[in-house]
């Protein structure tokens, strides 16, 4: 009797999986899987297109909501009183604390919540039969990181604030949107940017939240259900590759010595 292999690691069957998937990558047109609950064997490509699309409009939308939101929340907090700030702070550092389950959990219950009040449905809160659905899964996906974004960036701008080169542009009556806007802003955007590649990361693993709850079927859950190496080494590649490329973009067009030159220009 042939015993069956206990757990542990085992080289020449780890290569030849990598092997073979290397293989089936190079030859994709030929990536297939069975749709779930037939027996029907489909090509991945073009499908997973589809499904990719989908998740990467979520992804890069909710995105960029965020920034534009943290920025001007940024920006108009430091006109609020020194108490204001204070309390803006303690708030986020509440919402900070909540789990990424109950803000989505709580977004989309308040939404039936009004729907069944006020007979208004104001958006879909689940999707069926293969519905795509937008407005709610972009607040939910962006909600988290403009609390993280505007949080940091609020700190980041704090410390440049406490400068000498602030103190004398204020001292010269410059305005203090220019200040911020002009000079502040550019000196904060290499940390602003490294950011952005941490909340990237942290929207992916939301976005799995996001489909389960609303049952969306986008690049995530068309991973899970079709867990093969090959699947999920193409889904890993193309939500990595927009991101290597967006970020490559964004380094080159960063303007270089910028914290001198802004210091400078206020002096």
């Amino acid at each position: 009797m042939q015993l069956q292999k206990s757990i542990g690691f085992y080289p020449g069957n780890f290569y030849s999986e990598i092997r073979n998937t290397l293989v089936e990558i190079i030859n994709w047109k030929e990536i297939s899987y069975i749709a779930q609950g037939t027996n029907v064997e489909r090509n991945v490509f073009p499908y997973i297109i589809e499904t990719y699309t989908y998740s990467l409009t979520l992804l890069f939308v909710s995105l960029l909501i965020a920034l534009l939101f943290a920025i001007t929340l940024t920006t108009s907090t430091f006109y609020f009183s020194s108490k204001a700030q204070k309390a803006v702070k303690f708030v986020l550092n509440l919402l900070e604390a909540l789990p990424d389950v109950f803000v989505v959990f709580s977004l989309q219950l308040g939404a039936i919540w009004i729907f069944k009040n006020t007979s208004l449905l104001i958006t879909e809160p689940y999707a069926l039969s293969g519905q795509k659905i937008y407005f709610l899964p972009i607040l939910t996906l962006s909600l988290i990181p403009t609390i993280y974004l505007y949080k940091s960036t609020l700190m980041m701008y704090e410390q440049e604030l406490n400068k000498p080169y602030v103190e004398l542009g204020i001292a010269k009556g410059l305005d203090k949107l220019y200040i911020l806007l002009r000079h502040i802003f550019p000196n904060v955007l290499l940390s602003f940017f490294y950011n952005l590649k941490y909340i990237y990361l942290m929207m992916i693993s939301n976005v799995i939240i996001l489909e389960y709850m609303y049952n969306i079927f986008g690049l995530l859950k068309f991973m899970i259900n079709h867990p093969t190496y090959e699947i999920i080494t193409v889904g890993i590649l193309l939500l990595t590759i927009p991101l290597f490329v967006a970020f490559f973009l964004i380094d080159a067009l960063l303007p270089k010595g910028v914290v001198y030159y802004d210091q400078k220009a206020v002096l």
